[in-house]
């Protein structure tokens, strides 16, 4: 009689009867009814991106420090009930729906010319309770023309009620100016994934 594996996959021992097309056969569907029976096991993971190219200007005026925060408009990405849709309302505090470790990583991008008052900016990802990550860049004198990014990741515990992420833009002038806009950022991103349950 034919014996099993520990995930239940027959194989034949030398006392039994040589029935090769029905020890494959066994095997087979053996192998079959685990495969299915795995996949019907596996869930997508619970995964959120979040996007925006809105205006945030950050001025250079008589504050020398100036934190702005990062709204997010699009939902790129919202699966498994992860956070409750945004319908394209601006969101700038994001609560992940599931309790559980989550991971998270975000960008900004931010202009060289016209930030010739600034002398860095920054970015942070923050929780309701913690600081997760900050970064960031000096402006080097002159700004050339082009972009930079600015990008943060990090972890923690949500309860799937309460808690929430949000993203924080941080610039500092050295020698404030009044007037219009030093900078203005547009793109930036949050995504955000579960990767343990409660």
């Amino acid at each position: 009689m034919p014996l099993t594996t520990a995930r239940g996959y027959p194989y034949s021992v030398p006392t039994d009867p040589a029935d090769v097309p029905q020890a494959i056969e066994d095997l087979a569907r053996a192998v079959d009814a685990d495969v299915q029976a795995r996949d019907a096991s596996i869930h997508a993971r619970p995964v959120f991106r979040l996007s925006s190219t809105s205006s945030v200007p950050f001025y250079a005026t008589a504050v020398f420090t100036m934190n702005r925060v990062l709204p997010l408009e699009v939902e790129d990405v919202n699966v498994g009930g992860a956070i409750t849709p945004i319908g394209g309302i601006s969101q700038s505090r994001i609560t992940p729906m599931l309790p559980g470790y989550w991971w998270f990583q975000a960008a900004m991008t931010f202009p060289r010319s016209g930030a010739t008052s600034m002398d860095f900016i920054g970015i942070t990802l923050q929780t309701n309770t913690q600081i997760l990550a900050r970064n960031a860049t000096p402006m080097a004198p002159p700004p050339s023309d082009g972009a930079n990014n600015l990008s943060v990741s990090g972890g923690s515990y949500f309860n799937g009620t309460t808690d929430y992420v949000q993203l924080i833009g941080t610039s500092h002038a050295a020698s404030p100016a009044p007037g219009s806009p030093s900078m203005v950022v547009r793109n930036r991103y949050l995504l955000g994934m579960r990767m343990t349950e409660a």
